[in-house]
């Protein structure tokens, strides 16, 4: 167990999402406890806690999720951070987060307050049997899984069915259910961590966005096609591009607020 400590954070707002970074250098297996008091004393309303480090892998910045999941809107969340911290009006940022196996690239303007990542390419769509449900398309991403549950209400009971099913098939650090309204473009992320053991319905989602782009854009062979996709919190850009049926990118983007850094103790 950490013992009672000061922090030095920050709080980023993307599309409600509210993330705290925790500047201070954590040892990793304190990230946990570290977290989870965050979420629990503190009154900023946040859903997930990531933890600054020094990069290993060639990029500017590394951000260490709670659990080690991925996390697209942290990302280019700490994309932004690290251009205010170094003075970068506009410009690219490379972001290390675990679940990703390679610095992405983020696309920062201080000024307009926005922030546009990159995002890993998710590795296969693959079908999951829900009981009382059905067959549903499953996004492989790594560091994270998302189901697409379209026409399926965004209940806390409907969300434990799609929880049994995936650890009754998958062995994940982190998984959601995006629960789609197709004909609204519109979602309602549920997010759960296995190693803090917390479940948000979430205010948006980076990589459920993501997720949702690549199932959406399944039919593309060749171009690009843009879309916003809104959830609870506001509206995420996207824009997925292919070819021959390929994806070669994805990049999710909007408004991102960062707050001052706050000294908290807990």
């Amino acid at each position: 167990m950490y013992e009672k400590n000061k922090y030095n954070i920050v709080i980023a707002d993307p599309a409600k999402n509210i993330t705290v970074f925790v500047l201070d250098n954590i040892e990793r297996e304190l990230y946990k406890d570290v977290a989870r008091a965050i979420l629990k004393k503190t009154p900023y309303d946040a859903e997930q806690v990531g933890f600054v480090k020094e990069p290993i892998m060639g990029g500017d910045i590394r951000l260490e999720m709670m659990g080690g999941e991925f996390c697209g809107n942290a990302s280019r969340s700490i994309g932004m951070l690290f251009a205010r911290q170094n003075g970068i009006q506009r410009g690219n940022v490379l972001v290390e987060i675990t679940g990703s196996n390679k610095a992405l690239n983020t696309k920062v303007d201080l000024k307009e307050e926005t922030s546009e990542i990159e995002m890993p390419i998710p590795r296969k769509i693959e079908k999951i049997h829900v009981n009382d449900f059905g067959e549903f398309p499953i996004v492989i991403i790594d560091g994270i899984n998302h189901i697409i549950a379209e026409g399926i209400d965004a209940t806390e009971e409907n969300f434990e069915k799609f929880k049994k099913a995936v650890y009754e098939n998958y062995n994940v650090e982190a998984f959601g259910v995006m629960f789609l309204d197709k004909e609204k473009s519109y979602i309602t992320p549920v997010v759960y961590v296995k190693d803090t053991d917390t479940t948000f319905f979430e205010s948006s989602c980076g990589s459920g966005t993501l997720a949702t782009v690549a199932y959406l854009g399944q039919d593309l062979k060749d171009g690009s096609q843009k879309y916003n996709i809104g959830q609870p919190g506001g509206t995420i850009a996207s824009e997925i591009s292919k070819k021959d049926g390929k994806i070669e990118t994805i990049t999710i983007g909007g408004v991102v607020k960062l707050s001052s850094e706050i000294e908290i103790e807990l």
